[in-house]
């Protein structure tokens, strides 16, 4: 099953009046149901600038949408991380320096 279908079972899953339409209520339970944290007045904003067509709820579109943006910044948040481990020095860029002192601790001593 792909992606996309597999949002969409979470779409209608949470969708507890069965309208077409997520709530702010349903998206805080959404995400709360996947083990993270959203404010109510977090899923108001969210619906707010995710909504096309101004009714004050999330479709499916708008949904798929709202899960894309997660996604991209949990791939930016982890991206951080990474840099985080390989810049030791505290200058804020990688040097070769510290690029070598994570690859040697990584198994490669190529370098």
């Amino acid at each position: 099953m792909n992606q996309h279908h597999e949002y969409e079972r979470v779409f209608k899953h949470f969708d507890e009046n069965g309208d077409g339409k997520i709530s702010p209520e349903e998206l805080q339970q959404c995400v709360k149901a996947v083990g993270g944290e959203l404010s109510l007045a977090e899923a108001e904003m969210a619906v707010e600038e995710l909504d096309t067509d101004g009714d004050g709820l999330l479709g499916l579109e708008d949904f798929l949408r709202f899960v894309e943006e997660v996604g991209e910044e949990e791939k930016v948040k982890d991206l951080k991380e990474a840099f985080k481990m390989y810049e030791m020095e505290g200058c804020g860029c990688i040097t070769p320096k510290s690029l070598k002192r994570m690859l040697s601790r990584l198994g490669d001593s190529d370098f």
